[in-house]
């Protein structure tokens, strides 16, 4: 397929499609950029890419805005665009300004919700009474490493040392593009020996661990999880929860945050600060040192 780069006279529609053919293997999270790049597509179609201004895209905010979408789904969207638009300048030498820098929105902390240990039990006896054989084991295997959807999904009988209790996942597997290795409890290895087993009794071979029936990798698991939660009552809980929940588990046990970082895979112990407020008796430890201070 012989790619030809566009230059910004182009419209939205045919630097995107550039875009993705070129910079496509490099980007993390694909899927998203792509669903991303077809709605700009979408939303400005016949526009050439340097007569976008800043005025337009704040217009646009503005719009997504009053449609409910949260600052976070807008940024991302801007993001996009603006890492599309930087790649052209620098890729292709494009000599345009981007009109999409500074135009971030104010973001909250984020979301942090987690279930307790009790909640987590009623999910497994949900996923176990549905029909994705493979449920129950994600949530095992994500409560109990904190791996994100895709490298749990993505995860590879060669990335399993059972001998060692270790998953080894390489850099081209992580949102952080860095090398992990994610340590694996009892817990965790069952939720892998049981997806083994079950391949094996399906008469299953493949590299990745999270089959279906016919044999092809599970690629979604959005809608088994929702109905499980649903069973189980639980609501407003996510897939990415899971992930949230172990390191909610693990801080509140007392496990302190850089080693909390390490297991997530954070590359900034400020992402990880976001639970620190879960620590038992963390601040009331810290003012205690002062008690004797002015004993008399």
């Amino acid at each position: 397929m012989r790619i030809v780069l566009p230059d910004p006279t182009c419209t939205v529609s045919e630097f995107f499609t550039a875009y993705i053919a070129t910079a496509g293997r490099d980007l993390r999270g694909l899927h998203r950029v792509r669903w991303i790049c077809d709605h700009w597509s979408k939303r400005f179609p016949d526009v050439v890419v340097s007569s976008i201004r800043k005025r337009d895209l704040s217009l646009y905010i503005e719009e997504r805005r009053l449609a409910g979408k949260s600052n976070g789904t807008i940024n991302r969207e801007i993001s996009v665009l603006s890492a599309a638009i930087n790649y052209a300048v620098k890729r292709w030498d494009w000599n345009i300004i981007n009109p999409a820098r500074g135009l971030l929105l104010k973001q909250s902390e984020g979301r942090l919700r987690w279930i307790t240990e009790q909640e987590a039990r009623s999910l497994l006896q949900a996923a176990r009474s549905g029909d994705a054989p493979h449920l129950e084991d994600f949530i095992r295997l994500a409560l109990h490493t904190g791996m994100r959807r895709n490298e749990i999904l993505n995860l590879e009988h060669a990335r399993i040392d059972l001998p060692g209790n270790r998953i080894h996942l390489s850099g081209d597997q992580t949102k952080s593009g860095r090398r992990r290795i994610i340590p694996i409890n009892r817990i965790a290895r069952e939720a892998i020996q049981n997806r083994m087993a079950w391949n094996e009794s399906q008469g299953l071979t493949h590299t990745r661990l999270f089959l279906q029936r016919n044999g092809k990798p599970v690629v979604q698991i959005n809608t088994a999880f929702k109905n499980a939660t649903q069973r189980a009552g639980i609501e407003d809980f996510r897939i990415h929860d899971l992930r949230h929940t172990f390191a909610s588990w693990l801080v509140s046990s007392g496990v302190p945050l850089p080693e909390v970082r390490d297991l997530l895979g954070h590359s900034s112990i400020r992402q990880t600060e976001r639970y620190a407020h879960l620590a038992p008796g963390r601040l009331e430890a810290a003012v205690a040192v002062l008690d004797c201070m002015t004993c008399t």
